[in-house]
């Protein structure tokens, strides 16, 4: 049996039964292939980040733990589809989940292209997408998903795969001593994409010896030549987001030259082989 279900929003969200024996959903035919999540790696078009033993993560949701009963879920009453969070198609042991947004709410005159269309007036539709947000396979205990924004609000806590330097962190790494900060640049400037780079960076740099280090710093003024860099500090001046973020590209050395043409590039997406 199929089931479509709606949770609404607040700590008191309640699932309700939407449609029954409709299936919402097909399986992806691209799950063979998944990839362990990598905040640094961004994924082909048939390709998908995969969760093994998702039951036993902080951030699985009890819904999924007991056996499926539709029987046990109220029909969704008319008030309620305002405050739909998220929408989760149970389709034969397989859980398909899709963030709702404000845009997939759409209050237009519309009518069905049938023999007989009918207008229909000031009556809200929900988009539902060709594909969803994630899909958990309960026998494998695996759950599937593209983005890991998309997934947060339904799984919450899950954002811990994707790390965000704190502010006090942000302070710490740009208090090295292989930076200055110039141009009235500062911790409070910097924006959600590079805090996620520094976390990152912060972890590589830990790996790294003093020897490596060094070595790293010339392998950046290689490739950033724009990169303005104090002989005698030793330190990269940053004075903006596009700086910073050219540092730390090269920190995780997303920089290389091709082997043949020697042509130099920056890799936006990088996995360890």
């Amino acid at each position: 049996m199929n089931h479509l279900l709606a949770k609404t929003k607040g700590r008191r969200g309640v699932y309700y039964k939407v449609i029954s024996d409709e299936p919402i959903f097909e399986l992806p035919d691209d799950l063979d292939d998944p990839k362990q999540y990598d905040a640094n790696y961004k994924l082909e078009e048939d390709e998908w980040f995969a969760i093994p033993e998702f039951s036993t993560k902080d951030y699985f949701i009890d819904f999924l733990r007991v056996r499926f009963v539709s029987a046990e879920y109220d029909q969704i009453p008319r008030d309620a589809y305002r405050n739909i969070d998220f929408l989760c198609a149970y389709q034969t042991g397989i859980y398909y989940f899709q963030k709702l947004s404000t845009s997939q709410i759409v209050r237009k005159k519309y009518f069905a292209c049938t023999d007989e269309p009918v207008l229909v007036t000031n009556e809200p539709i929900i988009v539902i997408d060709n594909f969803p947000d994630a899909v958990y396979i309960k026998r494998e205990d695996v759950l599937y998903f593209k983005d890991l924004g998309a997934i947060s609000g339904i799984f919450k806590g899950i954002e811990e795969l994707y790390k965000e330097a704190t502010q006090e962190e942000t302070d710490e790494f740009l208090g090295n001593d292989f930076i200055h900060l110039a141009n009235g640049y500062s911790a409070a400037k910097v924006k959600k994409a590079n805090r996620k780079r520094i976390a990152m960076a912060m972890e590589t740099l830990q790996r790294f010896t003093e020897v490596e280090k060094v070595d790293i710093f010339g392998y950046i003024r290689e490739y950033c030549g724009d990169l303005p860099f104090n002989e005698h500090d030793a330190n990269f001046s940053i004075s903006s987001e596009a700086e910073l973020k050219k540092l730390l590209y090269g920190i995780e050395q997303r920089y290389y030259t091709t082997r043949l043409g020697g042509e130099r590039r920056l890799a936006n997406s990088i996995i360890a082989l």
